[in-house]
């Protein structure tokens, strides 16, 4: 891929349903590439995670699916599940995604998920929750609870080589709470190849609990991610990460993933 430095600014609404009345945290820096027009392979992942939490919170595991359709140039969609098992209980989540091409400088990113519940004492995902971002690429290529994230952030493509930072402002209710992150990526590969990459990420989480008398949650974390996706045949490949959180004042999280996916 040519050189190139595509600029994004984008406005994210969220909402959620949770008795803890918590938004969703920051989203992570996508492990892939922004899309370029084009058809790609199907891709179906399949995996599972496993995490260990310190001050007590015991292990975090869970099995994960994602299925990727990006045969259709101008509209990509995603589904995907999760299920996360804490020693409070299991609890599923399970959402769509999309990337929207509408030219050749901008698209957006749509998509919403939704969690049951099968007992108070296991809610680890927000009972609802939409997403919806637009981005403008500069110079053109063809290749019970809510609140609100403004973004603004680069990508910078060379070669095999794909750069991209991000600042995040959220302001959650209620409380209308204002906080900042930020966040660092960088890979390097080919599609259909492999890629290696990781991912900065810090900034502050500020939001209000809402129980019997309102509590303001108050978090500084930092995180960091590292992944390799290698392609072991035309219709087959891997992919690992390695995960770190440190939640000042809460608890620190180390843990690994690995996922098979196949293409068709």
């Amino acid at each position: 891929m040519k050189g190139g430095l595509w600029l994004a600014l984008w406005f994210l609404a969220s909402g959620s349903e949770a008795a803890s009345a918590q938004t969703a945290s920051t989203p992570p820096t996508p492990a892939e590439p922004a899309p370029v027009l084009g058809t790609h392979p199907i891709r179906l992942e399949l995996g599972g995670y496993f995490h260990h939490v310190d001050r007590g919170l015991g292990n975090w595991r869970g099995l994960e699916a994602q299925l990727w359709i990006p045969t259709n140039p101008r509209f990509i969609p995603v589904f995907l599940v999760d299920s996360q098992t804490r020693p409070t209980g299991t609890q599923q989540t399970y959402g769509f995604f999309s990337y929207l091409n509408w030219t050749d400088s901008f698209y957006t990113t749509q998509g919403f998920s939704l969690s049951p519940r099968r007992n108070d004492t296991a809610v680890y995902f927000p009972d609802q929750r939409y997403d919806i971002k637009a981005h403008w690429k500069v110079p053109p290529q063809k290749s019970q609870g809510h609140g609100q994230i403004f973004n603004v952030g680069a990508i910078y493509y060379h070669e095999k080589l794909v750069l991209e930072g991000n600042v995040f402002i959220n302001r959650n209710q209620p409380g209308a709470l204002v906080s900042a992150s930020g966040s660092l990526a960088a890979q390097y590969g080919i599609e259909g190849h492999y890629w290696a990459g990781v991912v900065l990420s810090g900034g502050r989480e500020l939001y209000q609990s809402v129980s019997f008398q309102p509590i303001d949650i108050n978090f500084s974390s930092y995180s960091a991610r590292a992944f390799y996706r290698k392609w072991l045949s035309r219709h087959l490949g891997v992919v690992v990460f390695f995960d770190y959180q440190d939640k000042l004042e809460a608890y620190r999280r180390v843990g690994v993933s690995s996922r098979i996916f196949f293409e068709f």
